[in-house]
């Protein structure tokens, strides 16, 4: 299919136009033998001279239409750019909009779960250490010795704390010859408490 460019093309060549002028002379001729005298002939001439002239017209015409065409096509191919690369430049600001805010939001997320791995390992530490702590108040307590020895420290300690010097006696001899770990001093009745530091653990 031939487009404009090529039916303009074509119509400039010069071998196209010396086939037109030998297709006229033939026809020249057909009309000058079948007229056989002046007048047809100078009838068909005119005729002929019309048929060209319109011929020049069409062709005048039709290449107007074809540049014409072209610059209407070339008009629009350019509009069509323009728009796409408008399309574009939005296309990429949206996806760089996009980019930067996932890259944000990343960036969040990473810094609070590093903030949780923070405080899970501090809390994996004190629980480290609480463990240890149970591990040696079970060694302490699993040897009756030793729990003695810790529930007479806690209850010196607890005793020094809440009462006065004068109020509370350790390691206390009793009248029937036993001895108390704590003897607290108080008005009849009463009387004097005798506290045993020892507890059992079962």
């Amino acid at each position: 299919m031939i487009d404009a460019a090529g039916l303009s093309a074509l119509l400039d060549d010069p071998l196209v136009r010396a086939a037109a002028g030998l297709a006229v002379a033939w026809l020249l001729w057909r009309l000058w033998r079948a007229g056989r005298g002046p007048a047809p002939i100078a009838r068909h001439l005119a005729e002929l001279d019309g048929a060209v002239r319109a011929l020049n017209d069409g062709q005048t015409q039709l290449h107007g239409g074809i540049v014409h065409v072209a610059e209407a096509q070339a008009a629009a191919q350019a509009r069509m750019a323009e728009a796409m690369e408008r399309r574009l430049d939005e296309v990429g600001r949206l996806l760089g909009d996009s980019l930067g805010q996932s890259a944000q939001r990343t960036a969040r997320s990473l810094g609070d779960l590093q903030a949780r791995l923070e405080t899970i390992d501090r809390a994996q530490a004190n629980i480290t250490k609480l463990s240890g702590d149970v591990l040696g108040l079970q060694d302490i307590l699993s040897n009756k010795q030793t729990r003695g020895a810790f529930g007479e420290i806690q209850l010196r300690e607890i005793v020094t704390r809440a009462l006065p010097p004068d109020a509370a006696t350790f390691q206390a001899t009793l009248s029937n010859g036993c001895r108390a770990d704590c003897l607290i001093h108080l008005p009849h009745p009463p009387g004097p408490i005798a506290v045993d530091a020892k507890f059992p653990l079962e």
